[in-house]
């Protein structure tokens, strides 16, 4: 449903109201009355830099009484942003998510949650199952008790029919199920990926969907913003108007972005009242797409990827999105799902683990990236993704501070021996790790002097 400029104006209002209760606005903005669409565009935007300085606390706009959620995330120093959220803040994207996809999020379906939890999406699947939009199994991802093979473990052993997560999830947990005999669309029952966190192009989703036989659902946000936006069935990812007001704006200029040209996102969050933000650069570069045939009216973008990840080569800007559509492509040509890229000065390299597929990976490449100097490097299975080496996580305990020694099982000395307890390597996995160390060691030697020698050259 479009919304009138009206109630826009007045949403703009609150949020700019509300953003000035907090320091970094209330000394920036003044509370500043909003009237007109025209009079919020002329305030200034808010760029990384600005919550890098506001510190931990500059952007609450609420006192912590009313504040159930601390987050943060790295800017581009390295110095944390710090996020402060409500119950009303979760509960807005949480209920977004849920009512645009109730096929997926319906009671007694079970949800394995593999988000990192200091991630804001995986508290987002957690309320939306005790919402009542299914069963949540909180395991994520950057965790020891649930290492990659017991995520796929739990998916078979519950029934698990949706995976939140990193895109690199499904991934990992085909080839898991590969290494064990097993055909991923038939070792669970997993009939749909709702994926979020890092570019997800079409081709990296049908090779997913071919694999497990489940569709694929892009979630986008930010620690910062929360929720933007989820894709619909024809694969556009589609803005979450009530939760956020967003400009897309021509990359050197504060003009709007055209139909189809690239632009940066900007963003001023409506559903958020802890840290609220206004007119926040999110350095995300996107196109805004034409209508959707799903019929939805809301705004259809692409993300590209952030403005500071370009690699330029040959007086071509290419975007994360741009970089693994084509190694999914070429890696789809040799039956993979596994390939890296590396930049160097004079060409790209596609690492790809070989699975026998009979295609041209070069050929496929050059369609999405033209006359680029490309190589392509063919490995071998485990080379870039060891799941071995994932899945000899350590075995995590509750602490304890007393072994008894005369009864059987584990003899520790110390609390930390009995918190965790690391595998021991058999000499078969050792043999095969060094194996691998070496050659990439080798391959890692070998293209940093081609790499010297390309830089020398082109000075």
């Amino acid at each position: 449903m479009t919304v009138s400029d009206g109630d826009r104006v007045a949403a703009l209002a609150a949020t700019v109201r509300q953003a000035s209760q907090g320091r970094f606005y209330g000394e920036r903005l003044r509370a500043r009355a909003i009237g007109s669409l025209e009079e919020f565009q002329a305030l200034p935007l808010t760029t990384r830099d600005d919550l890098e300085s506001a510190g931990v606390d500059g952007l609450r706009a609420v006192a912590l009484d009313r504040v159930c959620h601390y987050g943060e995330t790295s800017g581009t120093t390295g110095i944390p942003n710090s996020t402060w959220l409500t119950a009303g803040d979760f509960a807005r994207s949480a209920d977004a998510i849920a009512s645009r996809h109730p096929d997926v999020f319906s009671p007694g379906r079970i949800l394995l949650n593999r988000f990192p939890f200091m991630a804001a999406p995986a508290h987002l699947m957690q309320l939306i199952a005790q919402q009542g939009g299914g069963v949540a199994i909180p395991a994520g991802n950057i965790n020891w008790d649930v290492p990659f093979p017991k995520a796929l473990e739990l998916a078979q052993r519950t029934g698990a029919q949706v995976l939140a997560g990193l895109p690199l999830e499904p991934i990992v947990l085909a080839q898991i199920a590969r290494d064990r005999g097993l055909e991923p669309a038939k070792a669970t029952k997993l009939d749909t990926f709702f994926l979020g966190g890092a570019a997800l192009p079409p081709t990296l989703q049908r090779r997913m969907e071919r694999t497990w036989g489940a569709r694929v659902i892009e979630l986008y946000g930010s620690t910062e913003t929360m929720l933007l936006g989820t894709s619909c069935a024809q694969r556009a990812l589609h803005l979450e108007t009530a939760l956020a007001h967003c400009e897309i704006l021509e990359v050197d200029s504060l003009e709007p972005a055209r139909e189809g040209d690239e632009g940066r996102l900007v963003v001023t969050t409506l559903g958020i009242e802890g840290s609220p933000l206004v007119r926040f650069d999110t350095g995300d570069r996107v196109r805004l797409l034409p209508p959707c045939a799903c019929g939805d009216d809301r705004p259809a973008i692409v993300v590209l990827g952030r403005g500071s990840d370009v690699v330029e080569m040959k007086e071509r800007r290419l975007h994360a999105s741009e970089l693994i559509e084509a190694g999914a492509a070429a890696a789809d040509a040799l039956d993979s799902s596994v390939f890296f890229i590396v930049a160097l000065h004079d060409r790209l390299v596609l690492r790809i683990e070989d699975e026998g597929g009979s295609g041209d990976p070069l050929v496929v490449a050059r369609r999405s990236l033209g006359d680029l100097p490309i190589e392509i490097e063919r490995v071998d299975p485990k080379l870039l993704l060891d799941t071995e080496q994932l899945g000899r996580s350590p075995s995590v305990y509750k602490p304890v501070l007393v072994s008894d020694w005369k009864r059987p099982g584990r003899h520790i000395l110390g609390v930390s021996q009995g918190m965790i307890e690391w595998p021991s390597l058999t000499p078969r996995e050792m043999g095969r790790w060094i194996s691998r160390l070496v050659k990439t060691g080798w391959r890692r030697r070998k293209l940093a002097r081609s790499n010297r020698v390309a830089d020398d050259s082109s000075r």
